[in-house]
């Protein structure tokens, strides 16, 4: 009995097909009042960059008509035009006869791609589809994008002092290697965009000199968008990161903007006699390993955002690292959540020493059940224990279980029964949207809870902090 019906389902529907799939059996109408709609009079791209292209954009046309619609649609630019379309799986130029059946609709899919024209702003192009009916009436729908001369840098090996300014962005495809004895530096506002597993090694040093009103970005090149309102930027895994071999020293990352890949900056395991990294007034945000992933090295890490991980915000590994002023954050959505802070002086067997590992007026909060972890031994035989586990925590907001450590003084504690708790700190903290802002809530607790200094008078904004009470974390409170 069950055959019989699907077959009589089967067949009832190719019936149906048939009779509105046979043009001859559709009523159409050539009235210059029956037009058709669109899901949108421009369609604009984001920035695309020339000679590369773009992934494709489409609009819906709508017939809400009791007659079929027959159509002639065409780019008004002809072969000149950047833009190309398909539509109802027609390409080309010009696409004739496009019969839209009464109250059906159709997808008009254009994409775009620019010539390089030696500029260094963006070039707008446009051009419109003419959607030309029988009886000589015409419709049309706005094209427009942006193209962006990008200079592109494929499997590039720096080996000597260079400088990436930012009058052009770059576009990286594989590793952009930093040679042993070769300084990179990089320019305030240089924007640096990584292919899909692109990434940048480092034996010699990078200097990236940004500032608050300036900054160096790293990030994915997809500039288009997953869905309608969630563009691949908000992704993270979309490139690779930062990895700073052990015999490279004296790497600076200052007014950076890094998001978006699978780590942020990771260290090889190298020395502490002399600093390998500072990180200074820069972001490095939704990755979905590690942030930061120092292992035993000398590290500053000040007035920094380090939010969102899928692995640890800052993972230490031994050495000698100090944060103040950071807020270090993780509601990273796509996985099983880990902590914001994992510090370990163990990794196997080896005892690696944790000489100094401080936390001064920062903001340590995330969505897990603790966001303080690690595996820290107070005490080896042969060992004395403050070689190996010497770390503080000290006039921070933090969010842990382990609230009667010896380490941990002068402290706000992060909790449910607090006015405001969690993501609750934060100006807009959405997994709905992906838009995170870790600006402060004006009734958080990391309010008035730090120690002012002179050396971090202003904060990652470029907001000047009161001379006494300031805030935790990397941004100062200001209202709206």
């Amino acid at each position: 009995m069950m055959v019989k019906l699907r077959n009589m389902a089967v067949a009832l529907l190719l019936t149906a097909v048939g009779a509105y799939g046979c043009s001859e059996e559709v009523p159409f109408t050539d009235n210059p009042s029956c037009k058709a709609e669109f899901s949108t009079d421009t369609l604009s791209f984001d920035t695309v960059f020339t000679a590369i292209g773009s992934a494709t954009d489409c609009f819906k046309i709508y017939n809400r008509h009791e007659s079929g619609i027959r159509m002639d649609v065409s780019l008004v630019g002809g072969n000149d035009s950047p833009f190309r379309i398909n539509v109802d799986g027609q390409s080309g130029i010009v696409i004739s006869d496009v019969v839209i059946l009464p109250e059906d609709s159709a997808y008009c899919f254009v994409s775009v791609s620019i010539d390089p024209h030696d500029a260094d702003n963006p070039v707008l192009v446009m051009d419109s589809i003419r959607f030309a009916r029988k009886d000589g009436s015409a419709q049309y729908v706005r094209l427009m994008a942006y193209g962006q001369d990008v200079i592109i840098l494929r499997n590039e090996k720096i080996v000597s002092n260079t400088l990436l300014t930012s009058s052009r962005p770059y576009l990286i495809y594989d590793t952009l290697f930093v040679d042993k004895n070769a300084v990179l530096g990089i320019e305030a506002g240089t924007r640096m965009y990584f292919h899909d597993r692109a990434m940048v090694r480092v034996a010699g040093k990078i200097l990236a000199s940004g500032t608050c009103d300036n900054m160096i970005v790293m990030r994915g090149d997809r500039l288009d968008n997953l869905l309608q309102d969630v563009p691949y930027d908000l992704l993270a895994g979309r490139w690779g990161g930062i990895l700073i071999d052990s015999c490279s020293f004296g790497n600076q990352f200052v007014g950076c903007d890094i998001h978006g890949g699978t780590w942020g900056i990771k260290t090889d395991t190298a020395s502490i006699v002399r600093e390998k990294l500072l990180v200074n007034s820069s972001i490095i945000h939704n990755v979905s390993e590690d942030c930061l992933q120092l292992n035993y090295c000398r590290s500053r890490i000040y007035n920094s955002q380090i939010t969102n991980s899928g692995g640890h915000c800052v993972s230490l590994l031994g050495g000698d690292n100090s944060f103040q002023f950071c807020t270090i954050a993780d509601f990273y959505p796509w996985t099983e959540k880990l902590s914001a802070v994992d510090i370990r002086n163990k990794a196997d067997s080896a005892v690696v020493p944790i000489v100094n590992a401080g936390f001064r007026n920062c903001i340590i909060t995330g969505s897990a059940a603790d966001e303080v972890t690690g595996l820290v031994v107070d005490s080896i035989s042969g060992q004395r224990p403050e070689d190996v586990s010497n770390y503080s925590f000290s006039h921070s907001l933090i969010h842990t279980l382990d609230t009667l450590n010896r380490h941990f003084h002068d402290n706000v504690w992060d909790k449910e029964d607090n006015p405001v708790y969690g993501a609750g700190n934060f100006r807009h903290i959405s997994s709905g949207d992906y838009r995170y802002d870790f600006h402060l809530d004006s009734l958080s607790l990391a309010r008035f809870n730090a120690v002012s200094s002179d050396a971090f008078r202003y904060d990652l904004d470029g907001v000047e902090r009161p001379d006494s009470l300031a805030d935790a974390g990397c941004y100062q409170y200001v209202g709206k």
